[in-house]
């Protein structure tokens, strides 16, 4: 149906509905005019019916136009819609029409390339079976063309080896037949040029070994009697080397031994002996130590030579249990390893001592009262003189330092007029009063400095325990109060106020020896 069709269909529609509302309408006013009056009523409804008519045709034109605008602007949307639905589905028959295209062309590819996989595997196989087929015959072929060739080959060989042989066989048999003459000839005249050559050889073979021998006799006495001569003078020589280092060796040690027994005099304290006694023994024995008594029982002062598992300051041992040593206290003199008798030990304070070691231990007697034990082996040397003179010459320095001692011991003077009260426990070896001698004034300073020397050294000897507390601690003075107020006492009255005024030489050596040159160590005053 076309577009004018529609319209008219339309017009025609809105027509009809309309001249049914008119009808409706004029039938209704015809009822309403046949009740009024007749003439009057007659105008009025032909002026109505013009009225009606002219209104009709007015609202068919209105209705026309407007169902006419209404049918276009329905048909304008209808055919932009149509419009849009067809570009729609003829993008959608586009797209679909693509897909099943590119499907297609896909299957189809990948048949073409399955079909064309299976036709080069097949020509392959086809090329392959035909080209293994000639190459089966060529090989054949070949093989069969070797062999004729292999077997010409082989007759030519054998032929030509067969004539080779007979023609070296004649060629062998005239060169030896040749050879044997011509060497048969030279073997002759070789045989005796050689006995000739031999014979003048050997004449003067005999001629020279009898020279040689000779000459060889003389040289061999020559070399015999100069080797005894050399042997005579190296012999001489080392004789007198070995006497001249036995002596340097004998001078050495008496070098030694008197210097430690001068080193010994010089002493001023306790301290100063026993330090200079293990110093000079240690000059002679490989392991030395000083034990000092106090009681029953044995303390370490120094060891020299030991290992340092070996801590003086801790051994205490008592005397009976001491071994070597306590045997050469009860016995008062030196007593040596190679003394002992049966059921007597040498066990030492130091662990025990191997059996292939000496050890000696020698007692430091003062006044008859034993203060020290002066201790000494030669364990951990690897060779050893025997004899060795080492046991003696500690022993000599033992004894000596005993004598100096003894004259320090000497030079004290008699107790105070009042003598502080002795503390409980004291010390066997007590420091006492000293005389200081009056004299030239660097005399009496000098006197003034060794006495206050061997006071606080004496503190230090006997009071060992308390001084490394009192280092430790910083209170010295408080820890040690009493002896060094003792100490103190005895100074300022054997030393002149003239000098104390001057020097403080006691309070220098607190600080010193006890402090060991740190005044902080002392506290408080």
């Amino acid at each position: 149906m076309t577009l004018d069709q529609q319209i008219k269909e339309v017009i025609e529609a809105a027509t009809q509905q309309l001249s049914g509302q008119l009808r409706e309408r004029l039938q209704s006013l015809a009822g309403e005019v046949g009740q009024a009056a007749t003439a009057e009523r007659v105008s009025a409804v032909r002026e109505l019916r013009m009225a009606a008519e002219a209104e009709i045709a007015k609202r068919s034109q209105e209705a026309v136009a407007a169902t006419h605008a209404e049918h276009s602007r329905r048909l304008e949307e209808a055919v932009a819609a149509a419009r849009n639905e067809g570009a729609r589905r003829i993008e959608e028959a586009i797209a679909a029409t693509r897909a099943e295209h590119a499907r297609k062309l896909e299957d189809g590819v990948a048949a073409a390339r399955a079909e064309l996989t299976r036709d080069r595997e097949t020509t392959l196989m086809s090329l392959r079976a035909e080209q293994g087929r000639r190459v089966d015959e060529a090989v054949a072929a070949a093989r069969a063309e070797h062999a004729k060739l292999v077997e010409e080959t082989t007759r030519n060989h054998q032929a030509a080896i067969e004539a080779l042989r007979a023609e070296a066989a004649r060629t062998l048999a005239q060169s030896v037949a040749r050879a044997r003459s011509e060497g048969e000839e030279r073997v002759a005249q070789a045989v005796g040029a050689a006995r000739d050559d031999a014979a003048r050889t050997l004449a003067a073979v005999r001629d020279e070994a009898t020279r040689s021998q000779a000459e060889a006799e003389e040289r061999l006495a020559q070399s015999v009697a100069a080797a005894h001569h050399e042997a005579a003078q190296l012999a001489e020589r080392s004789l007198v080397d070995a006497r001249a280092m036995e002596r340097q060796a004998e001078l050495a040690q008496v070098e030694r031994i008197a210097d430690g027994l001068r080193r010994l005099d010089a002493g001023r304290s306790l301290t100063d002996v026993l330090d200079v006694l293990i110093d000079a023994s240690s000059k002679e024995a490989p392991r030395v130590a000083v034990l000092v008594v106090r009681g029953q029982k044995l303390f370490g002062w120094r060891v020299l030579g030991f290992g340092p598992e070996i801590d003086p300051r801790r051994i205490e041992v008592s005397v009976a249990e001491s071994g070597l040593v306590g045997r050469a206290m009860r016995a008062a003199a030196a007593v040596a390893t190679g003394d002992a008798k049966a059921g007597e030990s040498n066990a030492t304070p130091f662990g025990p001592l191997p059996a292939d070691c000496a050890g000696l231990a020698m007692p430091v007697r003062v006044g008859g009262e034993i203060v020290a034990v002066m201790y000494a082996d030669d364990a951990g040397v690897s060779q050893r003189e025997v004899p060795s003179a080492w046991p003696e010459v500690v022993e000599i320095l033992a004894r000596h330092a005993a004598r100096c001692l003894e004259v320090l011991t000497v030079a004290r003077v008699a107790q105070p007029s009042h003598p502080a009260p002795e503390p409980p426990q004291a010390p066997r070896y007590a420091p006492q009063a000293r005389s200081h001698q009056a004299g030239a004034s660097a005399d009496d300073e000098d006197a003034a400095r060794r006495y206050a020397k061997l006071l606080v050294s004496e503190i230090k000897l006997y009071h060992e325990s308390a001084v490394n507390q009192g280092r430790r601690d910083r209170n010295l003075l408080d820890r040690l109060r009493s002896e060094i107020e003792r100490a103190r006492r005895l100074y300022d009255e054997r030393v002149p106020a003239a000098i104390r005024s001057k020097t403080d030489y006691f309070g220098q050596e607190l600080v010193r020896t006890l402090a060991n040159g740190d005044a902080a160590l002392l506290g408080s005053a």
